[in-house]
């Protein structure tokens, strides 16, 4: 039955290429200056949202729109429900792109443009799929729920508000990873560290004030620059030699393997700008924080009180320490893997004083409160303070499941290829069902470009995608 699947795909191509670019040319990341009434996370997510349940709308299904938090697009009246849940909200674009990233583009057979592999391609590729169904003629038993968030990639608060007025499929998939399946997910401890400012004491003449430092606008994101401006006090400054001190940068950017640059503002003011890589904050050792190197430069120069602290911390704690040891957080899984740490926001004020956005990912079968514990007592040892946190479940399906074993059979047949199953450091809406699981739409050997400069999906990938999709909705709901 796979190659119906196929043709029926491959039959949609122009039209689903030509909705795609209008689809992707909505800017959806969240914009709470432009939030109001029915539109919680800003007028591009709202028109994206709106976007996807006017075309449901259009092809006659039933559709449903929750106060701007979700929308759902249905077909089957079965009193058993399969849900296939998505997200049209993108990260932020960071700067570097070949051409603007909501302008879509097509080079090589690639869709370039910020949302195409994560989540609105694959988004769209879904709703494509449950059509392909629909127009099949194939009966089914039970009803498919297109489910669609807002908030994904911000604090799921589309989901918590989604369950709160309506139901929760019990079995289903998220297209919004890899193939073959993710059946396991990591669960998230999200904490902003802070510490407060201190004023000036006479000693500040001696040395140097940190007066601003930032970088970093995504928690689940690697940096990918950083800024900091520094004041010299007056004996500082009378001794302080620019040449020296642009050399050692310049021998700090070259062993570090990075750019940046150096200017002194006026007589007693210095800039610095550092890039980095980015990187989901999943895999925060594929990335180079920004932030945290140049904290490194910054700490080898007389601070004094929070500015100290501050450096201190990301520089000693934080630099390079992906899995959480000087945390004292370090852990590890059969199922899933280590446990990770990404400091994804990073801001310093003299007057404010500072705060880390933290994005841990913690093993599938780990406990949470444990390791929060963990994390209290050695935020605290370290003279700081947790300002706020937010956590998420880890997600486990076993592979015995029927859910595993029918999407398994999908793909094989799709693709020839054995599945193997996954797990992940990434959150999927999977996790939202008590059986759902991540499944594609990336294939395995492609490379992943979610969240990162230039990211792209390959259309012929999500056109084999859809027809993985629709024999899949087919096989669940029959």
């Amino acid at each position: 039955m796979s190659e119906y699947w196929k043709k029926q795909a491959l039959l949609q191509k122009e039209a689903f290429v030509d909705e795609l670019v209008a689809f992707l040319s909505i800017n959806s990341i969240e914009d709470m200056t432009t939030a109001t009434e029915g539109k919680p996370f800003g007028q591009g997510v709202a028109t994206a949202l709106e976007a996807m349940l006017e075309r449901g709308q259009q092809d006659g299904f039933a559709t449903k729109n929750l106060d701007g938090y979700a929308g759902t697009i249905e077909y089957g009246d079965g009193e058993e429900e399969i849900g296939v849940l998505v997200h049209i909200d993108v990260v932020t674009v960071g700067e570097g792109w070949t051409t603007p990233p909501f302008e879509p583009t097509i080079r090589d057979g690639r869709m370039y443009a910020r949302g195409a592999l994560d989540d609105k391609g694959p988004a769209l590729a879904a709703y494509y799929a449950l059509r392909l169904v629909r127009d099949s003629g194939l009966a089914l038993s039970k009803k498919v729920r297109l489910i669609i968030g807002t908030d994904e990639e911000s604090g799921w608060l589309c989901m918590k508000h989604f369950a709160e007025h309506d139901r929760v499929p019990p079995v289903g998939f998220s297209p919004d990873s890899a193939f073959p399946m993710i059946h396991a997910e990591k669960g998230q401890i999200n904490p902003t560290l802070t510490i407060a400012p201190t004023q000036r004491s006479a000693d500040a003449d001696r040395g140097w004030t940190l007066l601003s430092f930032v970088s970093g606008d995504q928690g689940n994101s690697v940096p990918d620059k950083a800024e900091a401006v520094v004041e010299l006090g007056a004996q500082a400054k009378a001794k302080f030699d620019f040449a020296q001190l642009a050399a050692e940068w310049d021998a700090f950017l070259q062993a570090m393997g990075t750019s940046g640059r150096i200017e002194q503002v006026d007589s007693d003011k210095l800039a610095f700008t550092l890039a980095g890589k980015p990187a989901h904050g999943m895999a925060p050792h594929e990335g180079v924080n920004a932030g945290t190197m140049l904290a490194c430069f910054l700490r080898e120069q007389s601070f004094e009180g929070s500015a100290s602290s501050f450096l201190s911390l990301l520089s000693d704690i934080v630099h390079e320490d992906y899995y959480g040891h000087e945390l004292h957080l370090a852990c590890e899984d059969e199922v899933s893997g280590k446990l990770t740490v990404n400091a994804g926001i990073l801001r310093y004020s003299e007057t404010d004083g500072g705060s880390v956005r933290l994005n841990i990912r913690y093993p599938a079968t780990i406990s949470c409160e444990e390791y929060v514990e963990k994390l209290r007592a050695r935020v605290a040892e370290l003279g700081w303070t947790i300002a706020s946190l937010r956590t998420s479940k880890s997600h486990y399906v076993p592979a015995d499941h029927p859910v595993i074993q029918t999407l398994s059979k999908v793909y094989e047949e799709h693709t020839g290829e054995p599945t193997a199953l996954l797990s992940s450091g990434g959150a999927t809406y999977a996790k939202i069902m008590p059986y759902g699981v991540a499944y594609g739409p990336l294939f395995p050997g492609k490379e992943s470009t979610a969240h990162l400069v230039d990211e792209y999906v390959e259309i012929d990938d999500l056109l084999r995608a859809m027809a993985i999709y629709a024999h899949a909705i087919y096989e669940l709901a029959k």
